[in-house]
């Protein structure tokens, strides 16, 4: 029993790194701009897509290439509705929910309704009993060196200085010869590398099609709000609760109920005023 649930918390944390670091990009993009970008799900299964039709390691560049243009392109959308001194988030997420929707239809369109999934291992590791699949290694050790990379960027270079500073007060690092706007849109596109490589690891883990985007940004938001949207790295941590919440549920429980425990665990989480309220509601951590 002990060794059945330890290796359902193992597929759990498979996808809860991927979870993990799409909440990173959500909570980036709340952090420095008060908005959402609800594209991040699709980034993800655009990128996916794309390298299982095309395959290979050509494939995966080129998945998370269309990724991060896709971010461009939303980006350019929602800087142009929204300015440092006059923004409205809540038109910038309607814009996002819009792409999302246009990058699940052109998905269906262009590559099919039918699911993709990639297997490259047929061997699995046992630690302990537990049988674990070499992409469970793989999908920590990308988690792991993103965040650090992350990590580096936000706090040890001029880039994440400025990016905090225009989170702070974005007219007030405006006057001080921040370019906030271009700041808001490197935000973007970091957010669409991320997400494109989450698509890539979904694509090895448990597969993809065009319809799993809203699901995907549902997790990753969930992620994010758990321990609080004001901080990427505590998001990152919530993906892999929600991510082995999600795997013993579906372990024990049948498919309704499994579907919606991890909500439930969210709303848990929300109820209980664990997470940063502050932060959600607009302010700053």
């Amino acid at each position: 029993m002990i060794l059945e649930i330890a290796e359902f918390l193992v597929q759990g944390m498979l996808l809860g790194v991927i979870y993990g670091l799409i909440a990173f990009p959500i909570s980036l993009l709340f952090l420095t701009t008060d908005s959402v970008d609800f594209a991040v799900g699709g980034y993800a299964v655009l990128a996916g897509c794309a390298a299982a039709a095309m395959g290979g390691s050509g494939g995966i560049a080129a998945g998370i290439v269309l990724a991060v243009l896709a971010s461009i392109i939303v980006g350019a959308i929602s800087i142009r509705l929204n300015r440092p001194s006059h923004h409205d988030p809540l038109t910038v997420v309607l814009a996002t929910f819009g792409v999302a929707v246009f990058i699940e239809s052109a998905v269906l369109t262009f590559i099919g309704k039918d699911p993709m999934i990639q297997q490259p291992f047929e061997v699995f590791w046992n630690v302990a009993g537990i049988r674990i699949s070499p992409q469970a290694g793989i999908n920590i050790a990308v988690g792991l060196a993103l965040l650090s990379g992350l990590y580096g960027l936000l706090y040890g270079t001029s880039f994440g200085r400025d990016m905090r500073a225009s989170a702070a007060n974005a007219v007030g690092a405006s006057l001080a010869g921040i370019r906030v706007r271009a700041i808001w849109f490197g935000t973007y596109i970091v957010g669409g590398f991320l997400a494109g490589v989450a698509g890539i690891l979904v694509l090895y883990t448990v597969g993809t099609d065009y319809s799993s985007g809203a699901g995907l940004t549902m997790s990753g938001f969930g992620a994010a709000v758990v321990l609080g949207l004001s901080s990427p790295l505590r998001g990152f941590l919530g993906g892999l609760a929600i991510g082995m919440v999600q795997a013993v549920s579906s372990g024990y429980l049948p498919g309704g109920w499994a579907t919606a425990t991890p909500l439930l665990f969210i709303f848990i989480i929300l109820a209980s005023g664990r997470m940063n309220i502050t932060a959600v509601s607009g302010g700053r951590a």
